[in-house]
């Protein structure tokens, strides 16, 4: 889901940087606005079944003036994954930087960001744009900490192949996963200890990728995860869709769960769940975040409050099923994890993450969890940095639970 990009908080930055042993800097705010771009063409790679291969290299560092001050070295991959849907080999596009000077004993530790909502379609990948769609914050801030920082675009998103399976978890904790088993794989100064952080449809993939790490990350050593605002349970949202409750931000977002549902299991028609306004717009509705705003805000101003109610019982019940099997958390986890939420979100509403963090706690999960009384979808990060700076130390935060 969407959550505007911003930079880190500079008290933040420096509890990390006390942990990393490297220099503070601060880094402007950015969001996202992506400049205009054709639909990337999809090229077929030749998947070799193994995960985290990298199937392609180029510099992104003459692409990125806005990247230019990092003094990383930059680098767009595409790297293999795998489909959380049907366990099929999948390619999947990234931005990776490695941080100026000498690596630390051990190598570079790797943090591996994912990015909120941009769309749905192939050209809403950050690393098609030189800034990222904003999210450069992330490679500027977690760089100058000292970490080789990963911005995984998903699966469908980038590469022009394939197709997206919006907030499907599995999926995006593949490819968070293998995004950091790229690095590792490609670029030799590195270490195997990764930490997923995220925040919104990222949150989720960090969340989504903490659970998977023990049976899907062999060969990499997850130090800790790190969810900013993340989508738990789907099946409130679409029942707010039947019903005729959602909130404004939420109506823009449900034609990408629809279309995510479609990509799921394909009998999942949206047309089923869109009114007139919706169908008449759907292609508008599924442009990238940021483009032609005016024209989706009027679209969505002019929805009915039913606008997403499903035609029948059983494609109601077909829908909630589906995205039912999204809800996290899925299994158990032995991996630290933080989880912040605003108590004033109207997108990820705070008692759906609350009731999330309160299944976690009943699986025995390490977790740490912040309601932020006055923040909305975009959280402080605060806390969340201080709590990922003590699990790289070694220093174990308490659980909440």
């Amino acid at each position: 889901m969407h959550i505007s990009a911003r930079s880190l908080s500079a008290a933040a930055l420096c509890c990390v940087v006390a942990a990393a042993g490297v220099g503070c800097s601060s880094t402007p705010e950015s969001a996202p606005t992506p400049s205009d771009t054709s639909t990337p063409p999809a090229p077929r790679y030749d998947l070799t079944g193994t995960p985290g291969t990298v199937l392609e290299s180029e510099d992104f560092g003459e692409r990125s003036t806005e990247l230019a001050d990092t003094d990383a070295t930059l680098y767009r991959v595409v790297y293999e994954s795998t489909s959380g849907v049907d366990n099929s080999p999948t390619a999947v596009s990234g931005v990776v930087a490695v941080p100026a000077g000498t690596p630390p004993e051990g190598g570079w530790p790797i943090v591996v960001y994912g990015h909120g909502t941009t769309g749905v379609q192939a050209d809403c990948g950050p690393t098609l744009y030189p800034d990222l769609l904003g999210y450069q914050f992330a490679v500027e801030d977690f760089t100058a900490l000292g970490y080789v920082t990963v911005l995984p675009d998903y699966q469908g998103l980038g590469t022009g192949g394939g197709t997206h399976p919006y907030l499907e978890p599995r999926t995006s904790g593949h490819n968070m996963i293998d995004a950091a088993r790229a690095a590792h794989n490609a670029l030799p100064d590195t270490s195997t200890r990764w930490a997923a952080v995220g925040l919104s449809q990222g949150g989720q993939a960090a969340w989504a990728a903490n659970e998977l790490a023990a049976s899907y990350g062999q060969g990499l050593d997850l130090v800790a995860s790190v969810s900013l605002s993340p989508p738990t349970d789907l099946t409130p949202l679409v029942r707010s869709g039947m019903d005729g409750t959602l909130t404004r931000p939420q109506k823009e977002l449900l034609p990408y769960l629809l279309y995510g549902a479609q990509q799921v299991d394909p009998t999942v028609d949206p047309k089923d769940y869109s009114g007139s306004v919706a169908e008449a717009n759907s292609e508008l509705l599924l442009t990238c975040q940021g483009g032609d705003t005016d024209a989706k805000e009027s679209a969505v101003q002019a929805m009915a409050p039913d606008e997403f109610a499903a035609d029948s019982e059983q494609a109601e019940q077909k829908l909630l099923d589906l995205v039912g099997r999204y809800t996290l958390p899925q299994v158990p986890t032995q991996f630290p994890m933080f989880v912040a939420y605003g108590a004033q979100d109207d997108i990820v509403l705070p008692q759906w993450t609350a009731a999330g963090v309160e299944r976690a706690c009943a699986l025995g999960d390490p977790i740490v969890a912040q309601e932020q009384p006055e923040q909305g979808h975009d959280v402080s990060d605060k806390a969340a940095m201080e709590f990922l700076a003590a699990e790289f130390a070694g220093q174990s935060v308490p659980s909440t639970c």
